[in-house]
């Protein structure tokens, strides 16, 4: 009886979840993500191609090195593969910049396929300018090109001279997991309680079966968009709010003691 009860809750609260495209995504990513060696506590080696750059010591943001250019024009690149076409990806990182020094990480985003490569999009850039003795953190969000096979990340900088310094640590890129999905939209912020109530179902109902695994990477896959419009128009948000995702989130709570003890 009771697993015929969780069985009709679970159809009912997907369905529902399906038919609105109202669901919640992770907390923003800080740390982890694609890119080999970000904090630069392993050699440069094959993960990273230094120009006019290497690995320095203090100051760092954490571990015991960090990126530093060397001389003007200098650069650290590294390519990252399998890297999904029209998928919201973040990008982000750690600038140490003395006055006059402006330290840029750019992404861009490449189809390579029989050696054949092809730049899709022009860089996106996130940067920081005299930091003031200390590291500050950049990031943005991006939505990745059709047909993309490749991210490629740049460190590089401007108007370094004798004297200046720039240096780059914890650098991450990884798929989007915070901002403006639909549900976040809808309550115009990520740490509304209304959302606590949908992770939870997602973690403990959702991801632990195979459809509604299937239904979460088909959100992420397509909600960015729809997310983006919802934003721009309160009217429209306060009824997708308070007619389709609010009822969810009742019924959610309501049933949390059935679906809650999920092993």
């Amino acid at each position: 009886m009771k697993k015929w009860l969780f069985t009709l809750l679970a159809a009912v609260i997907v369905v529902s979840t399906a038919l609105t495209l109202i669901l919640i995504t992770p907390s923003s990513v800080s740390a982890g993500g694609l890119v080999l060696n970000q904090g630069f506590e392993s050699e440069l080696g094959t993960e990273w191609t230094a120009v006019n750059a290497g690995r320095v010591g203090a100051p760092v943001r954490e571990g015991s090195w960090a990126a530093q250019i060397t001389a003007s024009g200098g650069s650290l690149t590294q390519l990252i593969p399998n890297v999904d076409g029209l998928w919201r990806y973040q990008l982000w990182g750690w600038i140490y910049a003395t006055s006059g020094v402006t330290g840029y990480i750019e992404l861009e985003f490449w189809q390579i396929v029989d050696g054949n490569e092809t730049l899709l999009a022009p860089a996106t850039r996130i940067s920081a300018t005299n930091t003031g003795g200390s590291y500050v953190q950049v990031k943005t969000a991006v939505r990745s090109p059709e047909y993309t096979t490749h991210a490629r990340i740049r460190l590089v900088e401007t108007g370094l001279s004798v004297g200046g310094d720039v240096r780059f640590d914890d650098v991450g890129f990884g798929t989007y997991t915070g901002g403006c999905f639909i549900a976040t939209a809808a309550y115009g912020t990520d740490t509304a309680q209304q959302l606590d109530v949908l992770r939870a179902f997602r973690d403990q109902v959702l991801l632990k079966d195979p459809l509604g695994s299937r239904f979460v990477s088909l959100y992420y896959k397509t909600s960015p968009p729809i997310a983006d419009y919802l934003a721009q128009h309160n009217l429209l948000r306060t009824v997708v709010r308070e007619a389709l995702l609010d009822p969810v989130v009742a019924l959610t709570r309501v049933t949390r003691p059935i679906w809650g003890q999920r092993p």
